[in-house]
């Protein structure tokens, strides 16, 4: 006897009747990019100020003129920056990919960053996929470029950490 009970779907697999999404390509995910670029600057320009705000409204700038003698030393003050600011850049990636599977650079074109499954993200795959970003980029960016002819619209980094960018259906269930 024959089942009429819908069966649900396999993992990573629309329901019956849900065209899969199709893939994002390389203009709106550029877009994207310099969208998330431009929201790190403005949280790395506010998190300055607000360092600077705190420590002169708690008159610490004092305990700060002790440390003067260490941070003058160009090298240290260019390392500890750049060691935050990449963190800083890590996190946002990881985090927003791993949580919701879009950065705000993407939902507000409507991308989203999957497994080729469909699934999410887990953390190391997106840690995976945001090291790869440098794979992409050290050939002059190629590996970015690469999104433009590959018939998956995948970069380099999309292929090595199995990754897909596609495009968020307005209305899944139509």
């Amino acid at each position: 006897m024959v089942s009429t009970t819908p069966q649900p779907p396999e993992p990573g697999r629309p329901p019956a009747g849900v065209r899969p999404s199709r893939p994002a390509g390389f203009f709106s995910r550029f877009e994207a990019f310099v969208i998330d670029l431009v929201i790190l600057s403005i949280v790395q320009l506010v998190g300055s100020a607000f360092i600077q705000t705190f420590l002169r409204f708690f008159k610490l700038t004092s305990l700060a003129a002790s440390f003067k003698t260490i941070l003058e030393d160009s090298a240290i003050n260019l390392a500890g920056g750049a060691i935050l600011i990449t963190l800083l850049v890590i996190g946002y990636y990881t985090f927003f990919w791993t949580l919701v599977g879009f950065t705000p650079g993407k939902a507000f074109l409507g991308l989203k960053v999957v497994r080729r499954n469909g699934e999410h993200l887990s953390f190391g795959r997106a840690l995976l996929r945001f090291f790869a970003y440098w794979i992409s980029a050290l050939p002059l960016f190629l590996g970015f470029l690469w999104v433009l002819w590959d018939p998956n619209r995948q970069g380099w980094h999309d292929k090595i950490a199995g990754t897909q960018v596609i495009y968020i259906p307005k209305n899944p269930f139509k």
